[in-house]
């Protein structure tokens, strides 16, 4: 007798949480962030920033948090000629808003902390943006992500350019998001 009880709550707790789970799913994904403006490594023109995978929380209708970290090496020749191998670390959070429900665009607000770690010496900066998004759903499961946003990118002096940096990107963010349930 004392067992039913104890199963009928047991059914009712997986239950709700079963639907609470459905209504706030837990999110992996990627974008590739293209710019035009201060790239990634410093130089201005236009070209890809960096490609950043990310874990979030994506509560459809209301919005979404994001927490993305990117992390890749290229090799470069510094003023002097010299050749410098630069390991780029990219830690990156997102929130974004819906502006009237599930399908429709969202305000995105970002902040990026960038490193550049090389043997000439290590760059660390901030990063601000602020723009629109909208996700291109592909089953109930999977969407494109697709975002314009304009960057601030806070001074900072690159031991490779042997410059102090600063400025702004106009940046596109086109990816993928995968809904965990």
């Amino acid at each position: 007798m004392k067992f039913f009880p104890k199963a009928l709550l047991l059914s009712i707790l997986l239950s709700s949480v079963g639907s609470f789970a459905q209504q706030i799913p837990l999110v992996l994904g990627g974008v590739m962030e293209t710019g035009y403006g201060v790239l990634n490594d410093d130089s201005r023109g236009a070209g890809i920033t960096r490609i950043t995978p990310f874990l979030g929380v994506w509560i459809q209708s209301l919005g979404y948090f994001r927490l993305g970290y990117g992390l890749y090496d290229y090799t470069e020749k510094a003023n002097s000629g010299e050749k410098v191998s630069v390991q780029n670390r990219d830690l990156t959070l997102q929130l974004g808003v819906s502006l009237g429900g599930s399908g429709k665009p969202y305000l995105v607000g970002s902040f990026t902390r960038a490193k550049h770690l090389s043997n000439l010496g290590d760059a660390t900066w901030n990063e601000w943006g602020a723009g629109l998004g909208a996700t291109f759903q592909l089953s109930s499961a999977a969407a494109f992500v697709s975002e314009i946003e304009y960057r601030w990118i806070r001074k900072h002096y690159n031991a490779i350019e042997d410059a102090t940096v600063s400025g702004t990107r106009l940046q596109m963010n086109l990816g993928f998001v995968v809904y965990v349930y």
